[in-house]
């Protein structure tokens, strides 16, 4: 079976993850790897806004961080199974201590992932240096230093996705983590707003209608003064997912 494997260079420390797990099983899957970071039009052709995409054998998409059991799976023949993450998003809103995030709090940050290992935080740092930014958002963390949450931007103009690239304009790349019962997402989003402002004209984002990977859910979004601008990729399995916009 045919594997092409689809990513943002490590702008998820998870990227690293999985690179190495292909290695493994290129004897028993014929595996493709492709970093669309220089190669904005093969994201747009491939609808990709996640930073990763799975394809089986041209057809079948996937979104999911790679597990050793999709690849058994995939290597014995079979087409895994997948379905969204959709928890319950908690509502109850927190702040604790907001700290910018830098190249020497990146470590803090890749915590998010549940597998911040010295390589794959080591290639995070480096894929956001190429960037030259002084701030890559805000992290949330409790009195003790643990990570709550957390957001991060990019100018949209660097972005290889399919939206809109332009000098006046961050993306948010990512924002973590959901958790059940606390929204420990709001306050590191404020405050990077707060600090985008003057630099940028309007920020924009990519979410899913119900899921919160990438970045969701819309009702979040909407709840913070961002505007729907519409669909910009629906797959009927896994996602609907909208290009959300605001004025700073």
């Amino acid at each position: 079976m045919r594997l092409d494997f689809y990513y943002y260079s490590y702008q998820c420390p998870l990227n690293d993850d999985m690179l190495q797990c292909l290695e493994e099983y290129k004897d028993t899957i014929d595996v493709h790897c492709y970093d669309i970071s220089k190669d904005p039009a093969l994201a747009k052709e491939m609808k990709m806004f996640f930073p990763t995409l799975i394809v089986l054998d041209g057809n079948r998409r996937y979104y999911s961080p790679l597990r050793k059991s999709f690849l058994d799976a995939v290597a014995k023949g079979s087409y895994p199974e997948e379905t969204p993450y959709l928890p319950q998003v908690g509502a109850e809103f927190v702040e604790e201590i907001i700290e910018p995030l830098t190249l020497d709090q990146i470590e803090d940050a890749c915590a998010c992932c549940g597998n911040p290992t010295n390589n794959n935080c080591k290639n995070k740092e480096n894929f956001l240096r190429t960037f030259s930014q002084d701030i890559y958002g805000y992290i949330h963390k409790d009195k003790k230093g643990n990570l709550l949450g957390g957001v991060e931007y990019l100018p949209s103009e660097k972005v290889p996705y399919d939206i809109p690239h332009e000098k006046d304009t961050a993306f948010l790349t990512c924002l973590y983590i959901t958790d059940t019962q606390y929204d420990y997402k709001s306050a590191p989003l404020k405050r990077t707003e707060d600090y985008l402002q003057g630099q940028y004209k309007r920020i924009v984002a990519i979410t899913d209608e119900v899921g919160i990977f990438p970045n969701g859910n819309l009702e979040f979004f909407l709840k913070h003064g961002y505007v729907d601008m519409g669909i910009v990729f629906e797959d009927p399995t896994y996602c609907r997912l909208h290009l959300v916009s605001k004025i700073l």
